[in-house]
């Protein structure tokens, strides 16, 4: 059983959300550098999206799993619902990031997606917290 107050229980999310957060951006942009190569733009945004999510989601899991929630729920059933969670989240960042590079084709893909992902990001303690872990 989770031993951990709220507030600490909030602060090592968020600690793990900022090490997933530098690992997702980085990786977008790798990846997005890397597909733009042979897809349009649109489309790489959202591949790279989906990809980068994907590796700072396992790690995102595993760190909240063990060291922020410790949870003791089985891995099946936490990992299908953060995954779903995840699934949900990585899909209306990559839309809403794809739309708002059209409106605001000044502003850095990379800086849309922080901003994007920072307000996904209270949601997603919220539904983690009651639902996941």
């Amino acid at each position: 059983m989770n031993q951990t107050t709220p507030a600490r229980s909030f602060g090592r999310f968020a600690l793990s959300s900022v090490l997933s957060a530098g690992v997702d951006l980085a990786a977008f942009e790798v990846f997005c550098r890397i597909l733009e190569n042979f897809i349009a733009s649109d489309p790489a945004i959202l591949a790279a999206t989906c990809l980068a999510r994907g590796l700072s989601g396992l790690i995102n899991y595993l760190i909240n799993y063990f060291l922020v929630f410790h949870s003791g729920s089985s891995h099946g059933k936490s990992m299908g619902l953060y995954t779903l969670i995840t699934v949900g989240k990585t899909l209306l960042s990559g839309l809403l990031v794809a739309r708002l590079t059209l409106f605001l084709p000044a502003l850095p893909r990379v800086g849309l997606k922080a901003g994007v992902d920072t307000l996904l990001f209270f949601v997603n303690y919220i539904l983690q917290k009651a639902f996941v872990y």
